[in-house]
């Protein structure tokens, strides 16, 4: 049987994709969560804040590998949030303590927000590391402490841009699919900005199959199928049999970034084809999306 894993945020937008991937082959789950999901075969709920030190000591040494993927986003005030300061620390502090416990390997999230946006050139693992807020400096940090207690045992997951079940209503994707179902016009501003838009089903899978597969370092994590906004907000359009509500701009402010999008030549090396087209793949959630929610 496969080692055990303890999952931290196994409740949040990208932790219970990754739940439902380490579920789906059929490794032990310990599930780390201010508020428990329901029972499921395979895993085993523990609550926690892991704010709190006395949490952290207690959920440390539950299992040789972990995941973690807790911290607080909550949509457009995470950039800058002072939390940030004081999930780093304890981000710190638990992986030191599951270190001390036996704990052998660990996959921490970290976020295409460490990079130097403004710089030209490819966005790949040996870009600039520069980040522009709170947020990305937080989690850069991390990543350099880190390093050097985990060693050759860290993998780190830099994440680009996300879709998927449960997402804030606010965000990109679903505000689209929002507007489009009510009948209303789909606005996307700076529409030919290109990026990288995956789903958090697709990433967990990448997730899991890097924290099984030895590999070790920093690893961009993205679809591989950059698109312009406008190309994905057509996708979605197209979906749901509306075309004509989509109102595209192509404008973009002087700081936007004109491309982001990762190369993904390490991750492929690592752990083999790990493409996700968006014409499959996002056409795919809004088709579920709809079904989840059958009147918006």
């Amino acid at each position: 049987m496969a080692d055990p894993v303890t999952l931290t945020g196994a409740t949040g937008f990208v932790g219970r994709a990754i739940l439902a991937e380490l579920r789906f082959r059929g490794i032990p789950v310990h599930a780390v969560s201010r508020h428990p999901g329901p029972a499921q075969t395979g895993v085993i709920w523990h609550r926690a804040d892991l704010l709190r030190k006395e949490d952290r000591a207690r959920v440390a040494g539950l299992a040789p590998l972990l995941i973690h993927a807790a911290w607080e986003v909550p949509h457009g005030s995470f950039w800058t949030a002072p939390s940030n300061t004081a999930w780093q620390a304890a981000s710190l502090d638990l992986i030191r303590r599951f270190c001390a416990a036996g704990g052998t390997r660990v996959l921490a999230l970290g976020t295409c927000a460490e990079y130097d946006a403004q710089i030209a050139g490819l966005w790949n693992e040996d870009r600039l590391i520069a980040p522009s807020t709170p947020y990305g400096q937080a989690k850069a940090e991390l990543h350099c402490d880190l390093a050097a207690v985990c060693g050759t045992g860290l993998v780190w997951a830099r994440l680009f841009h996300l879709y998927g079940p449960g997402e804030d209503r606010r965000r990109l994707v679903p505000s689209l699919i929002d507007a489009i179902r009510q009948g209303q016009p789909a606005e996307v501003r700076a529409s030919g900005l290109i990026r990288d838009f995956a789903s958090t089903a697709h990433v967990a899978h990448c997730i899991v199959t890097l924290l099984l597969s030895g590999a070790t370092g920093a690893f961009d994590i993205g679809s591989g199928a950059a698109r312009s906004l406008g190309a994905l907000a057509q996708i979605i359009a197209r979906e749901l049999n509306a075309p004509d509500l989509l109102r595209l701009s192509s404008p973009a402010q002087a700081a936007e970034t004109a491309i982001m999008a990762p190369e993904l030549h390490r991750l492929r090396a690592a752990i083999g084809p790990c493409d996700e087209r968006p014409e499959t793949a996002l056409a795919a959630h809004v088709r579920a999306d709809r079904e989840a929610t059958p009147s918006v």
